[in-house]
């Protein structure tokens, strides 16, 4: 049912595209982003949890495979690709332009580099926040509680409560390490 991939027709999977084109009718206001558009996402086969707020202009690849927890705001012109199964948590944000591919390929051989497809999941963490533009790639983890820079692109797993910056994007700064130097004045994280 809702787990496998649909069979595309002239090239689209039709679901999808019915899906895009309705979320992305309506006007972009508190009203339709928190309440309209969720719950046409439900009923469209995302799965939404409560008090999640959904943006105009993203572009969703796979929704069926795609679940948003609760308190979930997906900003503006953001791509979630679904292929490989995409977990977002609760309490997660997002920037502007973020983009997820839970989807990869294989090395081809000479001839062509691009082999078979290869699905890996991503996995964002409780109350992450995804900067503007930023890309994570098939098979990453997010830990909990991260807070990945604008601009980075992630290639690997994180552990949680971590600023992670870069591209590629490594862990920067323990938050709970920026914290204690706030509280005793020493310094400030870069």
């Amino acid at each position: 049912m809702g787990n496998k991939p649909r069979m595309p027709a002239f090239g689209f999977d039709l679901d999808d595209v019915v899906f895009n084109f309705v979320m992305n009718l309506l006007p972009d206001n508190k009203f339709v982003n928190s309440g309209v558009r969720p719950r046409l996402a439900r009923i469209l086969g995302l799965k939404c949890g409560s008090e999640c707020q959904i943006r105009k202009n993203i572009y969703f690849e796979g929704h069926r495979r795609i679940v948003l927890g609760n308190n979930v705001h997906l900003n503006r012109q953001s791509y979630l690709d679904g292929g490989g199964g995409l977990i977002i948590e609760d309490n997660v944000r997002f920037g502007p332009q973020a983009m997820l591919m839970a989807g990869t390929h294989e090395i081809g051989d000479p001839r062509m580099r691009m082999g078979e497809a290869l699905p890996k999941q991503i996995r964002v963490g409780e109350g992450c926040w995804i900067g503007a533009r930023v890309t994570v790639t098939a098979g990453v983890t997010l830990g909990k509680g991260c807070v990945v820079s604008a601009g980075s692109v992630v290639q690997r797993s994180m552990p949680p409560n971590y600023i992670v910056a870069g591209n590629p994007a490594r862990p920067v700064l323990a938050l709970e390490k920026a914290k204690e130097g706030r509280e005793t004045g020493e310094g400030s994280p870069r």
